[in-house]
């Protein structure tokens, strides 16, 4: 059976796009569809690895925790 690929517009504000397209170099990507696959697939991460307080925890490139609530 073929991989049936369904199409879904979404329309986004200016704001929006521009951090779209800011993605786009951070991931090294070159369109709208990879960031959203990527983002995406660390939005299942996030959610399939928060704490019981529905937080994770981000540490950045200069070791600094960033606690985040996913549902709030």
């Amino acid at each position: 059976m073929p991989n049936k690929k369904t199409q879904v517009n979404f329309t986004v504000n200016g704001e929006t796009l521009e951090l779209i397209e800011q993605l786009k170099e951070a991931f090294g990507v070159q369109t709208n569809t990879a960031v959203l696959r990527r983002a995406l697939a660390i939005a299942r991460l996030a959610a399939n690895n928060q704490r019981d307080d529905h937080t994770i925890t981000i540490v950045g490139k200069d070791g600094t925790h960033r606690d985040i609530v996913l549902n709030g």
